[in-house]
């Protein structure tokens, strides 16, 4: 038997755990923005590491962090444990259906963040309408999926053919319809905006966050950008060819001539997007 597609976060809780360390002042400035005078009860779902639930938990006095691994739930807690945030905890799968979801949230919340977990969704859409359900009249749903990748190489390194990193992106969306047919995931043919809209949510847009560090990078941003390629290669090397693998190898690899932090060319560029919708109150549209 082949080795599952799908990754296996357990495996990766320090991982979701630097992440949340790393992108700490990120959330605390997305919980500002997004996060209404009034709000009482909030959620991060698929917690991750935790960092978003933190800091929603310095703006609403009631923040559940739920995820579906029991693994990655404690590594939650203990982040937010060296935090000293005051969180709820909870195990379950949105897969199960909202009523299943609603029970295991504790009743509907004012404010809903889902990073990067729907995509994982077998059927994207059932996924959207339950974490919807959740939802209070009035409240709204922030949906961080899509954007742009970090890029991060010129065009040609003079390793391997030319391209080679937009060749590793397109490994990254083979391996995504691989984790589907694993999945037997059921067809969503259009957007977020209007998935979010046929989950009843209204006043749907799109905020886009750029990340813009320009050549050369050096210290923490070149530590970041490397870390990037190496977290994506290592996720995607079965989609890629032989070559651009082996030439993956020599610009990782800090002992060889042709390593990446040796050069001065290496910039970073990503967009991150969240896509947010408001559930409609009971006598509006």
């Amino acid at each position: 038997m082949s080795e599952p597609i799908a990754l296996d976060y357990a495996e990766h809780t320090a991982w979701l755990l630097d992440g949340a360390r790393k992108d700490a002042e990120r959330f605390r400035r997305l919980a500002a923005d997004l996060v209404a005078p009034g709000d009482r009860r909030a959620a991060d779902i698929g917690c991750g590491g935790g960092g978003m639930a933190v800091a929603l938990a310095a703006r609403v006095p009631e923040v559940t962090a739920f995820d579906a691994d029991p693994a990655v739930l404690e590594a939650a807690r203990s982040y937010a444990a060296r935090c000293g945030a005051d969180l709820e905890f909870a195990l379950g799968d949105i897969a199960s259906g909202p009523e299943s979801f609603v029970a295991a949230l504790g009743g509907p919340v004012d404010f809903m963040w889902a990073g990067h977990v729907v995509h994982h969704a077998a059927d994207q859409q059932a996924a959207l309408d339950t974490l919807a359900a959740a939802v209070a009249p009035g409240g709204r749903l922030a949906l961080a999926e899509g954007g742009i990748g970090a890029r991060v190489l010129p065009w040609d390194v003079g390793v391997g053919r030319p391209g080679l990193q937009a060749r590793l992106e397109t490994a990254g969306s083979e391996r995504m319809i691989a984790e589907q047919c694993e999945r037997g995931a059921v067809p969503m043919p259009y957007g977020w905006t209007a998935a979010l809209a046929k989950a009843g949510l209204r006043e749907v847009r799109t905020l886009n966050e750029c990340v813009d560090r320009p050549a050369p990078l050096a210290g923490e941003a070149l530590d970041e950008a490397l870390a990037s390629l190496r977290d994506r290669v290592g996720w995607f090397e079965a989609f890629l060819d032989a070559d651009d693998r082996a030439a993956w190898k020599d610009l990782l690899d800090p002992g060889s001539s042709s390593w990446l932090g040796h050069r001065d060319d290496l910039a970073y560029f990503e967009v991150r997007t969240v896509y947010l919708g408001r559930k409609p109150n009971g006598d509006r549209s």
